[in-house]
């Protein structure tokens, strides 16, 4: 039997943009998904409360092939909330890739990992294995990842509403096509995530609103927002596809994230430092 894990992640900045090659800034959190794998007859993945979907399986069975591994029974739990638009399902293909393929480089897993996510998100850019496998903070932009030596203390807040990249990601492509707004949203959003992280705060306030004006957030989601900021949060947006999931706030500190947390009901973690 074979074990492995990878971290969640956030998206600090560039969600949605970096679907059409602009920039996002991405961190790696300290909640895991791990697995464990073994040979079998037939393939057989088990999820913690709920079925694992054929087409999941065998875009994991397509993984193995290709790690050299055959067949396989894995059993999955996680530390990090389903459809939270923290990674869990990027967290499980870097996760399989390293138990697949224990020798096998940052680049490789998140390789690898792509085939569920393709299954999972559509046409995924790639930001969040790039992330789970790499650890720590990344630069993203059209499958280049560049590494940034920082970490900061971030407060995440759970909407409650489960959602999958689908639910956003494929509307706002459809509305692009005839919407001219919405190109130069996504171009300021991704120079936003190239902004010094000294302006995180404010450019995270600034992109919740552009990815409001997108249309990809929801009342809860606005909600989350508006009680991270009261509680004295830096910056506050959701994080991920939205539609739903998690709110991020950033703080100065740990403590500060930690008295956050007990404001909002949120929890603290240190982003890039997994």
């Amino acid at each position: 039997m074979r074990q492995a894990r990878a971290p969640g992640k956030v998206l600090l900045l560039g969600e949605h943009a970096v679907v059409y090659g602009h920039p996002a800034l991405a961190a790696a959190i300290p909640r895991y998904v791990t697995v464990e794998v073994q040979p079998a007859a037939e393939p057989r993945i088990e999820l913690p409360g709920i079925e694992a979907p054929p087409a999941l399986v065998e875009a994991a069975v397509t993984m193995a092939r290709e790690a050299g591994f055959g067949l396989f029974h894995a059993r999955v739990s996680s530390e990090i909330p389903l459809g939270a638009g923290l990674g869990s399902s990027a967290a499980l293909g870097v996760a399989l890739a390293r138990a697949f393929k224990p020798a096998c480089a940052a680049e490789e897993a998140a390789g690898l990992a792509m085939h569920l996510e393709r299954v999972l998100h559509g046409a995924p850019s790639g930001v969040d294995p790039a992330a789970c496998a790499h650890g720590g903070m990344i630069f993203f932009q059209r499958g280049a990842v560049e590494r940034i030596d920082a970490k900061l203390w971030i407060c995440i807040l759970l909407t409650g509403i489960a959602r999958g990249t689908h639910s956003t990601v494929l509307p706002l492509r459809e509305r692009r096509k005839s919407d001219p707004r919405i190109d130069p949203i996504l171009a300021r959003l991704g120079d936003l995530a190239r902004r010094r992280l000294a302006d995180l705060g404010p450019a995270m306030d600034e992109a919740h609103a552009l990815l409001r004006e997108l249309g990809v957030s929801c009342a809860k989601l606005d909600d989350a927002v508006a009680a991270l900021k009261r509680a004295g949060a830096l910056g506050a947006k959701l994080t991920g596809a939205g539609g739903g999931g998690a709110a991020i706030g950033l703080a100065r500190d740990e403590a500060h994230a930690r008295e956050l947390a007990a404001r909002t009901g949120g929890f603290a973690v240190e982003a890039g430092g997994a």
